[in-house]
């Protein structure tokens, strides 16, 4: 039997917007390896351009999908107001979710379009099973399409960005929660995401709990010995994310204790970086700060490997189960974070500090002080060592992507074969 798996990306494994290739690029890995020779395994990104990375032995990357979107992207406005159910999803989200939510519906309708288009120019003769690692126009798309085909079939992932309803002010999401009955599966990356989709009435059949996950580091990461307290913060630097109230905080503790030396690096870039630049122009003298940026994920990993980090801190209002986290668990660094989307189910008392959704800067310090000032050697281990285990227990990327990759075996050897072309 002739089947294949195609992967719908943002960009991967394309540079031009950056991140994705942090959640992708390991769990890619082990799909090939658990996939193997018989099942031919396609990359499609929506957006195709900037630097390519390399990517396993086996998989093949199809730039026509990126092509579609881009050369017919006015057509696909169009005729996107055709797309079924389009005119009714739109004011649904007019009412729920404004202009925003308006717009939103008719991004996802001409994206759904264009994908349309690219599919239906596809292999026909092959057993496929697509799987958009975004919900998005795309996924209606390839929803309606396997609809109709019984040698098809279609998987999401689902993060924050396009699962939350309340990610958006006004709170909407485009064809929520009725798209998820048209999927073979839908993998939520947190329990929190899980336990959402269930509560909007998604079947228990169609829905599954596949965290992402990161890799061990061959060196944990070590707690400073020389007086001074170190931060480190990763993120995009955008409202939603509130790197210049980490900035705040880190300006309040110094204030506090100007006996001692602190400083914090923040890996990241984006439109609120001036403001956090310009808060730091506050700082008193023994608050030092390293901006350095949007820098490649490895470049952070072994900063993890070659400099002390006392902490990780997180301040985001909104949050799926950020990689970041996880990250700087495996490398046995204590978390600071807001509870927000999934960060509990990695962050606790025993590994850092949970703190409310929407913290005072009082607070953050309060939680900064507990963590930096301990002076008790074995609670300072003892909380390392949590944050390790932890991320054991649930967010190793060989168990987590093995373990999906295992599961769309399954899916695909559910795929009957492609009826025979007419002679």
């Amino acid at each position: 039997m002739s089947r294949r798996l195609v992967i719908v990306t943002q960009n991967y494994p394309f540079l031009d917007q950056g991140g994705e290739v942090m959640f992708v690029a390991p769990e890619l890995q082990r799909l090939a390896r658990e996939l193997g020779p018989t099942t031919r395994l396609v990359v499609a990104p929506l957006r195709a351009r900037g630097e390519r990375l390399p990517t396993p032995d086996g998989v093949h990357v199809d730039t026509t999908l990126s092509d579609a979107v881009r050369r017919g992207r006015a057509m696909a406005y169009l005729q996107a107001l055709a797309w079924p159910g389009f005119g009714a999803e739109a004011w649904r989200g007019w009412r729920r979710g404004g202009a925003i939510g308006a717009v939103r519906v008719w991004r996802w309708a001409a994206q759904a379009t264009a994908t349309q288009r690219w599919a239906d120019r596809g292999e026909a003769a092959v057993a496929t099973l697509f799987y958009t690692y975004w919900r998005g126009g795309s996924t209606l798309a390839l929803a309606r399409l396997a609809a109709r085909r019984d040698d098809a079939a279609v998987v999401t992932r689902v993060h924050r960005y396009e699962l939350y309803e309340d990610a958006f002010d006004p709170p909407f999401q485009p064809w929520h929660p009725a798209m998820y009955a048209q999927l073979a599966l839908t993998a939520a990356i947190s329990q929190h995401g899980f336990d959402y989709l269930q509560r909007a009435g998604v079947a228990p059949a169609r829905l599954r709990l596949f965290r992402l996950g990161t890799e061990a580091p061959a060196t944990p990461a070590r707690a400073s010995d020389d007086g001074t307290l170190r931060l480190v913060s990763c993120s995009h630097v955008t409202a939603v994310k509130r790197v210049p109230r980490i900035a705040d905080a880190a300006i309040a503790l110094a204030v506090a204790h100007p006996d001692r030396s602190i400083h914090w690096t923040h890996f990241g870039d984006g439109p609120e970086l001036p403001l956090v630049r310009e808060r730091l122009q506050a700082a008193p003298a023994n608050l030092t700060a390293a901006l350095p940026g949007a820098v490649e994920n490895a470049h952070v990993l072994d900063h993890y490997t070659r400099e002390p980090v006392d902490a990780f801190v997180l301040l985001s209002a909104s949050e799926g189960l950020p990689v970041s986290i996880q990250e700087a668990a495996a490398a046995g660094i204590p978390v600071i974070a807001t509870d927000v989307g999934g960060v509990r189910e990695l962050v606790g008392s025993d590994n850092g500090v949970l703190l409310v959704a929407d913290p005072a800067t009082a607070a953050v310090v309060g939680a900064l002080e507990s963590v930096l000032l301990d002076a008790d050697a074995q609670r300072i281990a003892a909380r390392r060592a949590a944050s390790r285990r932890r991320w054991g227990e649930g967010f190793d990327a060989d168990t987590n992507h093995t373990r999906f990759a295992r599961c769309l075996r399954e899916l695909l050897d559910t795929l009957q074969d492609p009826a025979p072309r007419p002679a």
